[in-house]
């Protein structure tokens, strides 16, 4: 199986650290409003992405958050269900997320044969590659401009 890693802040939102949200949330369509009036907003067609790429590979999380904060917001726009072994946690090391997300699906019978990683930034690139040398890196924004164009990347790996 491909399994695809997803970064969350400037990547599926527009939010640089949706840590900083206050519960409780408001939904309106693709947007989350705080307690204080401050809103995270889905990208274009992050949505369709999901249902597109849940068909077609396992999809997973690393993000430098606090899960007690950002789950709530995944799961207020509906989106929790769609990854498997999700790694939110409130420290850098994306590659142990990685890692132990691996190891995680091994231990249910899942053989994963090639690991592409999504984030808006290389920031955490190094240490990855240095842990996990095959890992594909797409970086969002940059290698791709949108969604779709991600998904047509993704088509051609």
């Amino acid at each position: 199986m491909r399994l695809l890693i997803l970064d969350l802040d400037g990547t599926l939102w527009d939010h640089e650290d949706a840590s900083q949200l206050v519960p409780p949330f408001e939904v309106h369509d693709d947007t989350v409003i705080d307690a204080y009036g401050n809103k995270l907003s889905l990208f274009p067609s992050v949505r369709e992405f999901l249902e597109w790429a849940k068909d077609r590979f396992i999809l997973s999380i690393a993000s430098w958050n606090m899960e007690e904060l950002v789950r709530p917001i995944l799961e207020a726009l509906g989106l929790w269900d769609y990854f498997i072994f999700p790694k939110i946690e409130n420290h850098p090391d994306k590659a142990s997320m990685i890692l132990r997300t691996v190891e995680q699906l091994k231990s249910i019978g899942y053989e994963v044969d090639e690991i592409i990683y999504i984030d808006d930034r290389t920031l955490h690139l190094q240490d990855i590659k240095r842990e996990i040398p095959n890992v594909k890196f797409i970086q969002m924004w940059i290698d791709v401009k949108s969604f779709e164009e991600l998904k047509k990347v993704l088509e051609g790996l």
